[in-house]
């Protein structure tokens, strides 16, 4: 054990350094630098034979695949209705604010907020005594107006005979007469208080002037009202119901002979051209007719109001809708079109798959116009006849060849 301990590791004589050993192991084997060069050398080219061999085979495999199926439409030209929409407001065709006539107290209010009103309906009573009041004390100076005139008539009578003998001045008579006139202008007068009186007291009761729907009470029973100030409430007429909707200047100017010949949107098949979309996207029943256009562009917005008449017997619509006017603009002939499935939009350019004669996949760049039922209507990029890949778009690469299935454009789901 003693020897053992005498030849431990920390003897200075088995202290080596890295460099004498490294120096010591070239020394004994001399051909070990080229061997380990040989070896990568060998390494590298053996990955490169295998990677060779991996795409040779991958090509041969994907040579040996069939062409991909693909469902084609071809393009063809159709007459094609272009319409334009626009943002639209629906306003009462009447509108009229019921307000109060004649001054005093409110009395009576004969009406349901919201319900409907017909033309003749009593809605309000103001007050009426004071004008009783006044209506009497006009019959009671007509009384008195005529009563003068008679006893006038009655000393211009019993005066003519005296005078014609000298037993009366004439300038009594020249009174009478007098008396007469004025008795008879103030009943003129009576007569004309009496009417007013009497068109005060009707203006005490308040009719709907129009068949319609009344609002909100503005003034309650109880309230003093103000002759010709004071609104009460007010009425809208509901069928028909009008909606106004604008045209720009550009539009305008492009359909100026249309308006010239006084049929700017002709009908469409017969029926009414205006269609409205309501706000919740549903297209009401019951179609428009042109009702009027404005007279001058504004100038605050360069459009033109125009307005359409819409029947309204279901009251559905109501002053201050928005939604959207539809209306047919023109029919366009020999118009291309293209499934609106078939278009892909990538960094902003619009594209669509074409399979040429030899079936093989081309790309190609398309300008789009209007959106038809479910087709884009092509302006640039396409020609009729043209075949469309609108099915197995993943698997048609532009170049390589593929089986196409023709689907008629006819088959496309119809929108609106």
């Amino acid at each position: 054990m003693s020897g053992c301990n005498d030849f431990s590791l920390t003897h200075p004589s088995w202290r080596v350094s890295r460099r004498e050993r490294f120096s010591m192991l070239k020394t004994r084997y001399p051909d070990r630098q080229s061997l380990q060069q040989f070896t990568r050398v060998g390494l590298g080219i053996f990955l490169l034979l295998v990677a060779a061999c991996g795409s040779k085979d991958q090509a041969q495999t994907s040579q040996g695949l069939p062409p991909p199926t693909v469902v084609v439409a071809p393009v063809t030209p159709r007459t094609v209705p272009i319409y334009g929409e626009y943002v639209a407001r629906t306003e009462a065709r009447q509108s009229v604010e019921i307000r109060a006539r004649v001054e005093g107290f409110l009395e009576k209010v004969l009406f349901q907020e919201g319900s409907q009103v017909k033309a003749g309906q009593l809605l309000f009573v103001i007050d009426q005594r004071p004008y009783k009041t006044a209506l009497q004390e006009a019959r009671g100076t007509m009384a008195q107006a005529q009563a003068s005139l008679g006893k006038a008539q009655k000393d211009v009578a019993r005066l003519h005979p005296l005078v014609a003998e000298d037993a009366a001045p004439q300038v009594d008579l020249d009174n009478a007469e007098s008396a007469v006139q004025y008795s008879r202008a103030s009943i003129e007068r009576a007569q004309a208080a009496i009417a007013r009186a009497e068109l005060d007291l009707k203006f005490t009761e308040i009719y709907s002037p129009i068949t319609g729907i009344i609002g909100k009470e503005e003034v309650t029973v109880g309230n003093l009202v103000s002759r010709d100030q004071t609104v009460l409430t007010t009425v809208s007429a509901w069928d028909p119901m009008r909606v106004v909707f604008s045209l720009s200047e550009a539009d305008y100017l492009l359909r100026a002979q249309e308006f010239r010949e006084g049929n700017p949107f002709p009908p469409e098949k017969g029926a009414a051209p205006f269609e409205l979309i309501i706000a919740d996207n549903s297209v009401y029943p019951h179609r428009g007719r042109l009702s009027f256009v404005d007279r001058a562009l504004n100038l605050t917005t360069g459009s033109l109001n125009v307005w359409v008449s819409f029947p309204n017997p279901d009251r559905l619509l109501r002053p201050g809708l928005f939604g959207r006017i539809r209306v047919m603009l023109e029919e366009r002939p020999d118009t291309l079109l293209v499934p609106q499935r078939a278009v892909q939009v990538m960094q902003g350019i619009t594209s669509v798959l074409v399979v040429g004669k030899d079936d093989k996949v081309a790309l190609h760049t398309v300008t789009l116009g209007e959106r038809y039922q479910d087709f884009f209507i092509v302006t640039e990029g396409l020609k009729a006849g043209d075949r469309v890949v609108v099915e197995g778009l993943q698997r048609a690469i532009p170049g390589q060849q593929v089986v196409p299935t023709e689907q008629p454009g006819s088959q496309e789901k119809k929108g609106g």
